[in-house]
């Protein structure tokens, strides 16, 4: 019996002096840039300019979501919801924003990795005194085609309103914000709004696969669609409160259905810009046109 029981303790000790630790997995991160970037109890004028630099980690799995939200009195608002594939490198960007007329403002930054754990920071920011609302930019009047049109260029910068063919495009695709086409869905043929970043788009314009960078536009569908903004209203703006006060993060998609003649389409460029889209004219078939009056953020 005693010989049974130092056999079994013997094997036991083996057992657990070979057994290795499991390995320590890295959480995710998500941290703000210094310098000119917004930070913790600042004071900002209602119209005046948010900007964060954010850096985020996916840790010891890859990172998959980074979440943005601004909450004003208990109300959260999601400013970003971004999904992606990061491995190993931090993945850097910039999001820009404009101060609203709440009092505090906080927001809270998250990010998760493909394991499903996630990091938070946030910061607060208070309002501050006047007013920041700024100058605009209007161009009364552009054409771009749909995607078998080949009367019209198809890709439209909205910083200079210069519109470029599947040609003279080349070297400028990083200034590219606006694209259109039509569509079936829902059993109507849909004029609409898109830009380079939206998955469905080389599908219309295969050319933006060979694009080393496709900017994001983001369109509320929501203010388009139960014509929130009122003519008159586009009309008499003359500075951008109006473009940043029509716009809502909450419906906001990189493609815009249903832009119909005499729609009004709030819309955020990637660089962080607001603007108003009027449509003057929309076709309903693939080798028609749009034509467009913008204002914009300078």
């Amino acid at each position: 019996m005693v010989k049974r029981i130092v056999f079994i303790l013997i094997t036991a000790s083996t057992f657990f002096a070979c057994k290795t630790d499991d390995p320590i997995i890295a959480p995710p991160s998500i941290s703000l840039k210094a310098g000119e970037y917004t930070k913790q109890g600042d004071e900002i004028p209602v119209g005046g300019k948010i900007a964060f630099g954010v850096q985020a980690n996916g840790g010891g799995d890859a990172l998959t979501n980074v979440r943005i939200q601004r909450i004003v009195n208990g109300e959260a608002t999601t400013e970003l919801d971004r999904g992606i594939f990061v491995e190993e490198v931090d993945y850097e960007f910039e999001i820009n924003a404009v101060k609203s007329g709440a009092q505090v403002e906080e927001w809270r930054f998250m990010a998760m990795n493909a394991n499903r754990d996630t990091a938070t920071t946030s910061l607060t920011i208070y309002l501050g005194e006047g007013s920041a609302y700024g100058s605009i930019q209007h161009f009364e009047s552009i054409k771009i085609g749909m995607q078998d049109n080949t009367e019209f260029p198809h890709f439209l910068d909205v910083n200079t309103g210069t519109t470029y063919t599947n040609e003279t495009v080349a070297g400028n695709e990083a200034k590219i914000d606006i694209l259109a086409f039509v569509y079936l869905t829902g059993g109507e043929w849909s004029p609409t709004l898109n830009c380079p970043q939206y998955s469905t788009a080389p599908s219309y314009y295969p050319i933006l696969s060979d694009w080393e960078t496709r900017n994001s536009t983001l369109y509320d569908y929501n203010a388009t669609d139960n014509d929130l903004v009122k003519l008159d209203e586009f009309v008499a703006a003359a500075n951008d409160s109006l473009l940043v006060n029509s716009y809502s993060p909450g419906s906001s998609s990189g493609n815009c259905k249903y832009c119909y003649t005499g729609k009004l389409v709030p819309f955020k460029t990637q660089q962080g810009k607001y603007g108003i889209i009027r449509v003057i004219h929309a076709d309903t078939t693939t080798d028609g046109y749009m034509e467009l009056e913008i204002k914009v953020q300078e």
